[in-house]
């Protein structure tokens, strides 16, 4: 059977359940495939502090033996071309690769959405079933820091490219999914009801 090529793109705040909700809605699609392969891919630095390194080991502990973990925090374009044809992954998370490429790597606007389509463009040749995850920073307090509102702003112009790509978009808030585009549709507000298959 051929796999189909899928994108969803999943967002929230802080602990709004995101990655769960992400996580959960990949294993399902894993589960129902005859074979194929579960890949997370993990967006922050190896190099992370104490803390970090501790959420880090807790989360992968809690996803279990299924997933296979790639940490990439700069090239997924390149980590995701060589995985099998057909197989899900998870990109967890978009914020905090955009925030590598813009100011550990220097790269414009322009560089980091060619990054951005290098990578939409791999999942639809190789028929991957795409699961992303980013964070709203943009509906906080306002911010006055000029490398923060570029970052903001070229934040915004990916998930505005994600979302027209998208075939399922989710917004959680206070763990509860919003399903604002599904099958390709945009979709007025709909909530997603408890046990409800997306």
């Amino acid at each position: 059977m051929e796999k189909p090529f899928m994108i969803t793109f999943i967002s929230g705040g802080a602990r709004s359940g995101k990655s769960s909700l992400a996580e959960k809605l990949a294993v399902e699609v894993f589960e129902s495939l005859k074979d194929g392969r579960l890949f997370y891919i993990a967006t922050a630095a190896k190099n992370t502090g104490e803390e970090m390194a501790d959420r880090i080991a807790i989360h992968k502990h809690d996803r279990g033996d299924i997933w296979e973990t790639i940490e990439e925090p700069y090239y997924i374009d390149e980590a995701i071309d060589e995985l099998p044809e057909g197989s899900v992954i998870l990109i967890d998370c978009l914020t905090v690769w955009t925030s590598h490429l813009m100011f550990s790597e220097n790269l414009s606007h322009t560089a980091i959405f060619k990054r951005l389509e290098s990578v939409l463009s791999i999942a639809e040749i190789r028929s991957f079933s795409l699961y992303i995850v980013s964070n709203d920073v943009n509906e906080g307090v306002p911010i006055h820091d000029l490398h923060v509102m570029r970052y903001i702003s070229c934040l915004e112009a990916l998930h505005k490219h994600i979302v027209i790509a998208s075939d399922t978009v989710i917004e959680t808030v206070c763990g509860t999914p919003i399903i604002w585009k599904k099958n390709g549709v945009l979709s007025p507000y709909v909530s997603l009801a408890e046990g409800e298959q997306i």
